[in-house]
């Protein structure tokens, strides 16, 4: 038996580019044979600055707005798929590059109250002081800029989104095995229209932040990549 991992997901409550609410996500995913989803909220200040949030500046009231998603998928849930804590993070000094953090906790988010002023090196140090994974997404889309390996824990190798080719992952996949760097993969999922198609796959279900981070260490699961709704055109 094997059970499927979204590592890459927005929701309508905290991603102003989310069109999917808690419970449409669970449902999609379950749907789809899956038991685990890691949901991976943008966490920039176009957070706070555009979508459903309406609080002030004070840095605990936004996360307690980032940690809403989670909440309410965990409710939505109700035992049917487990739902882990994740986020993309775009800093403010490096705003060419998005970073999904894997392992985050309420408590990390909470002590690191200028964490999006972070230097992009100081905020690598902080991520993997604490135990988590920096992987970066989609590194090879229109307008991003690769990061130095060196700072880097890995790199998604599938992004599931049009505006990732196929030929732009394989890039990724190449720039991953030279430099022995964690792949993931992703359905990056934002709206109804899209395809759950990315993930990962193992023999044992992922239940904790823990296990993902152990799994991904270990290089022991398999990579989800479903290609049939791809269009191979880097004018996207």
């Amino acid at each position: 038996m094997s059970f499927k991992t979204e590592l890459h997901c927005h929701s309508g409550v905290v991603s102003a580019c989310g069109h999917l609410s808690p419970e449409r996500l669970v449902e999609r995913y379950t749907e789809a044979g899956y038991s685990t989803l890691v949901i991976t909220d943008h966490l920039s200040r176009d957070t706070f600055n555009y979508g459903n949030y309406g609080g002030h500046d004070d840095w605990n009231a936004k996360v307690d707005f980032f940690l809403r998603s989670h909440e309410l998928l965990e409710k939505a849930a109700a035992g049917k798929l487990h739902i882990l804590q994740g986020m993309e993070v775009r800093i403010n000094k490096h705003a060419a590059a998005d970073y999904l953090v894997y392992g985050v906790t309420e408590e990390f988010l909470r002590s690191h109250t200028d964490l999006l002023a972070y230097h992009f090196k100081d905020f690598a140090a902080a991520v993997r002081e604490a135990g988590m994974l920096l992987i970066q997404a989609h590194p090879f889309r229109n307008h991003m800029v690769v990061t130095v390996p060196d700072l880097l824990d890995g790199m998604e190798v599938f992004n599931g989104t049009h505006t990732h080719s196929p030929f732009r992952n394989e890039i990724a996949a190449q720039w991953a095995d030279h430099y022995h760097m964690i792949k993931t993969s992703g359905s990056d999922l934002h709206s109804e229209a899209m395809s759950i198609s990315g993930g990962i796959e193992t023999d044992m279900p992922i239940t904790t932040n823990e296990q993902l981070l152990s799994v991904l260490r270990s290089g022991n699961y398999r990579l989800l990549q479903d290609y049939s709704r791809f269009t191979d055109s880097l004018d996207k």
